[in-house]
């Protein structure tokens, strides 16, 4: 075990605030990848072949940087990591990305980046330059060089089953839920039950917390093509039986190392990893004023998740009770009673029903957002109603505090982009929004 492995499964990770923090602990937790990279410094190159590490330790990164003749201390690199330093000048910035193995254009890539060290006004959820993905494996595995592209930058999200034209159809979608329970590690198991407990102390106190209701996990995905002339996808999910504090453990702070882990050994399709898998759901994004705007939520600052940031109208949870009938679940069932309970659909207009409401339904992909590994279905739905009429609805809707409150923005990939780019959305919502285009 190296000392960069002893000294990550030795301390609480935490997520840095910024996108600086994060890229410098990937790259030092990552040197390894670079081993044969051309435009590296011949110092790294020669250090690289000597050690073989798979990442550095502070300490080790500060021995590297000495046998360069430069001066960056480990508190230095701390602080930078952990963002109470923000502002590094140029030349320190040069010389630790000189030390991870980064080439001279590489290195002025990220220099040159105006959004790199932005706390605000940028989306936290993008990463690196688009041409740059490759650095951003030591965090989230080989598997981000295929992510969604978002303007000039990478987002999280990975296609794992993308449907034909007008979306998956008929069949082409099966759930199937097995009465077995997830297994997880047992170290897991007791940081799950951890968070349990201390949610549970918070609610005792009068502040809102979560509920540890049972959830179901995906253990398995399998695909296949029809028999049809067009040979349009099929997919078919495996589900599990699993309970809520498991999905909190593994999207939160606490379930990082295991995160990590699991995306550092992935490969193409993604399998899940059924612990870490817990949560499926769908995203929804809703079309409406004929066409002419999306409808973006704005979270409440009470979620457990992505408190106070943006998202996509609707994001509904399959449920492992009443949306299960012989084993099976319904897609469009889970999105027909997402939109009556968190955007009151149902209420907008007296006398009409969801489905009388939709002009077109399409779900077209399913795929993980490796930030927080989350396994989602992506979906759109048209829906004849101008914005203040879904607007007086969404007031009336059973699940709605899950929004502060709800805008548009025009339905055009520019001006999408643009908003993305610019303002905190996950990257489920953001392949959402975006891969909605493909469709329409």
């Amino acid at each position: 075990m190296t000392a960069a492995t002893k000294e990550r499964r030795g301390r609480a990770i935490k997520r840095p605030p910024s996108r600086l923090g994060r890229l410098l602990i990937a790259l030092r937790e990552s040197v390894g990848h670079r081993a044969l990279n051309p435009g590296a410094h011949p110092k790294f190159l020669e250090n690289v072949k000597k050690y073989r590490p798979q990442g550095l330790s502070r300490r080790e990164a500060f021995g590297w940087i000495q046998d360069l003749g430069e001066s960056v201390s480990e508190e230095e690199i701390r602080r930078l990591e952990t963002g109470r330093r923000t502002s590094p000048s140029p030349e320190v910035l040069r010389v630790l990305l000189t030390v991870y193995g980064l080439s001279e254009p590489e290195i002025d890539s990220v220099i040159n980046d105006p959004n790199l060290n932005n706390l605000g006004g940028t989306n936290p959820h993008l990463l690196t330059a688009w041409r740059m993905r490759d650095i951003a494996v030591g965090e989230f595995g080989p598997l981000i060089r295929n992510a969604l592209r978002v303007g000039e930058h990478v987002s999280t999200w990975i296609e794992v089953e993308k449907a034909g034209i007008q979306g998956f159809v008929g069949d082409e979608i099966t759930i199937k839920v097995s009465q077995n329970e997830v297994v997880p590690p047992p170290n897991f198991v007791k940081l799950a039950n951890d968070a349990k407990d201390q949610n549970a102390g918070r609610m005792a106190k009068g502040i809102r917390g979560w509920t540890d209701n049972a959830t179901l996990c995906l253990s398995a995905v399998t695909s296949e093509l029809g028999s049809d002339i067009d040979e349009r996808n099929k997919i078919t999910l495996h589900m599990d039986r699993s309970w809520y504090r498991y999905n909190v453990a593994a999207k939160q702070e606490i379930g990082a190392e295991y995160r990590w882990r699991a995306l550092q050994g992935a490969s193409v399709p993604l399998k899940p990893v059924a612990f870490l898998a817990s949560g499926v759901g769908v995203c929804i994004n809703i079309i409406c004023d004929n066409g002419q705007s999306i409808v973006i939520g704005h979270r409440s600052n009470d979620e457990t998740f992505r408190k106070g940031e943006f998202d996509i109208a609707v994001v509904e949870g399959i449920r492992p009770s009443s949306d299960v009938i012989d084993g099976k679940i319904d897609i469009n069932t889970v999105i027909h009673r997402g939109l009556a309970e968190e955007l009151g659909l149902d209420r907008a207009v007296r006398g009409r029903k969801v489905p009388d409401l939709i002009k077109r339904l399409v779900v077209f992909e399913f795929g993980c957002d490796l930030e927080f590994y989350q396994w989602n279905f992506l979906a759109f739905a048209e829906v004849s109603l101008d914005f203040d009429t879904l607007f007086a609805g969404w007031q009336k809707a059973k699940d709605r505090k899950e929004n502060q409150t709800l805008r548009t923005i025009p339905c055009d990939e520019q001006s999408v982009t643009k908003f993305l780019s610019e303002h905190p959305i996950w990257s489920s919502g953001m392949a959402c929004a975006l891969r909605s285009f493909d469709y329409l």
